[in-house]
């Protein structure tokens, strides 16, 4: 702590932790009514994107629907979202999140010893690949053991097991991609895979979590059963084509509307910032969010049909870098984004982020009718 720049990092770390332990609202049930009075009389589904350490900008949605009483029916998570999204449907509120994510030190917390020194790390993974034999050898800069254990000891903090999916609060369900099974003649075929309350009820909560977040080259591939899977944003990033399809299967039964509450943790139109040399898991991060960013705005297309009864509302809660590895940077990202997404359902603003990317699509695609 010996120059400027870092004693104002604490200093920053510091105040923003202070901020957080305070927990006064800054909502008022009259600066969002327009908002809440479009919620009545609808189905709520929850839709929480993948974005690396981003996920504690989740924590600001849940804090927000737990001030405002909003009943949410349904969760769906892809990686990062699978973690934050999972826990909520298990009961576990905004609070017990907020702790457990300022409990979070160090990467090598989750990552294991030396987690920033990729070098070191990738020569490690080679030497494995060459002298160990192993399913995936060299397939990722970190194994996910230590990740496993830290999600699992989390799980645990709030119940006496890890629950299966079929035992949650909330329907629940975790975006994943099956890259294949391990046997010579078997499933070779890659697709999404949607581990789910209802398609699933015997996985447990842990396992469709580290499916979901395992990043292809961060993590290795997770088994479950004979088939091994990746993170679920390389196909859909912020999983509201999967809720929409739910809602399709059971709107005969109850002929309500559909509101999916979206929180997308892309970078937007940002550019990823370089300050030096740019760590390998940010970039891949990055390239995600990119990616998944034209995937959200055909997802929207498909979804967000006024006509039909079906509607999202987009909330962007990250406004700046927060690298897989940038931990002392938690706090600060659950105050602003919390700030970010009150500012953006106040009044008649809470559709303007679902209009925005609907007309970027619309460019994109060369569509000019309205939907």
């Amino acid at each position: 702590m010996n120059s400027n720049s870092e004693r104002s990092e604490f200093d920053s770390y510091k105040e923003y932790n202070e901020i957080l332990m305070d927990e006064e609202s800054k909502l008022r049930k009259e600066d969002v009514k327009p908002f809440l009075n479009f919620l009545k009389g609808k189905k709520i589904y929850l839709s929480l994107s993948g974005g690396g350490l981003a996920l504690v900008c989740h924590i600001s949605i849940i804090r927000i629907i737990e001030e405002l009483g909003i009943n949410v029916e349904r969760v769906y998570g892809t990686s990062a979202g699978s973690i934050i999204g999972g826990l909520y449907a298990a009961g576990i509120g905004w609070k017990q999140m907020k702790d457990a994510a300022l409990g979070l030190k160090k990467p090598d917390d989750i990552f294991g010893f030396g987690s920033k020194h990729f070098i070191i790390r990738g020569i490690k993974s080679e030497m494995e690949a060459t002298f160990k034999k192993s399913e995936y050898p060299g397939a990722a800069i970190y194994n996910n053991k230590r990740l496993e254990s830290y999600i699992e000891s989390t799980i645990l903090k709030f119940f006496s097991k890890i629950p299966l999916l079929g035992e949650l609060k909330l329907p629940f369900s975790a975006i994943a991609f099956d890259i294949g099974d391990d046997s010579d003649e078997g499933h070779r075929i890659s697709s999404k895979k949607v581990f789910s309350t209802e398609n699933t009820p015997e996985v447990t909560l842990k396992d469709a979590i580290v499916a979901s977040i395992s990043i292809p080259g961060v993590f290795p591939p997770k088994k479950i059963g004979s088939h091994y899977y990746i993170d679920g944003g390389v196909v859909e990033n912020l999983p509201i084509v999967t809720a929409y399809e739910d809602w399709i299967k059971r709107k005969r039964f109850y002929q309500k509307n559909l509101v999916i509450i979206g929180v997308d943790l892309g970078y937007g139109g940002e550019t990823l910032k370089v300050k030096g040399n740019i760590k390998p898991h940010d970039l891949l991060i990055y390239a995600f969010s990119v990616e998944g960013k034209i995937i959200n705005q055909y997802s929207l297309l498909r979804v967000h049909k006024p006509r039909k009864g079906s509607y999202v509302i987009l909330l962007k809660p990250r406004c700046y870098d927060i690298g897989l590895t940038d931990f002392e940077k938690i706090p600060k990202a659950m105050v602003n984004s919390y700030n970010r997404v009150c500012e953006q359902i106040k009044g008649k603003r809470f559709l303007n982020e679902t209009n925005k990317d609907i007309e970027r699509a619309r460019i994109m695609l060369g569509i000019n009718e309205k939907i």
